[in-house]
């Protein structure tokens, strides 16, 4: 008599568990890295956004008043709230900014600017005379 050859009900249904947990596992990760680059893209992003308005802010032809001061952009096909503030120094020609960047969620944002922020950025500007 001949031994068939083959695999087991037993040892397949191992062999489908093993290829589940890799499955899943690797499913896991990948969901990880997608959510990573995503903050990533985000950052960035909001990080061009403050970059952008410290910009104008240095080449403004008016003085910019010391205070807090915000605003809505469109960037990237993405809108943001921005709050920046004014602040002196001890240098009376100079200014510190800082500025803070937070995506607009449902066209609307709850709360302060600085709180929900995604990045802050600090820039000096110099008082033109």
């Amino acid at each position: 008599m001949k031994r068939e050859s083959g695999f087991t009900l037993l040892e397949v249904l191992i062999a489908l568990a093993i290829f589940a947990l890799v499955a899943a596992s690797i499913l896991t990760a990948t969901s990880r890295s997608l959510q990573t680059a995503s903050r990533l893209e985000e950052k960035t992003l909001a990080m061009w956004v403050a970059d952008n308005r410290l910009a104008e802010l240095q080449l403004s032809k008016t003085p910019v008043a010391d205070g807090r001061e915000q605003g809505e952009v469109e960037f990237a096909g993405r809108y943001w709230w921005w709050q920046s503030e004014v602040q002196v120094t001890s240098d009376a020609d100079m200014r510190r900014v800082t500025l803070w960047v937070a995506p607009v969620e449902n066209d609307r944002i709850v709360g302060n600017v600085s709180e929900r922020a995604v990045v802050n950025l600090s820039g000096f500007l110099g008082v033109t005379k």
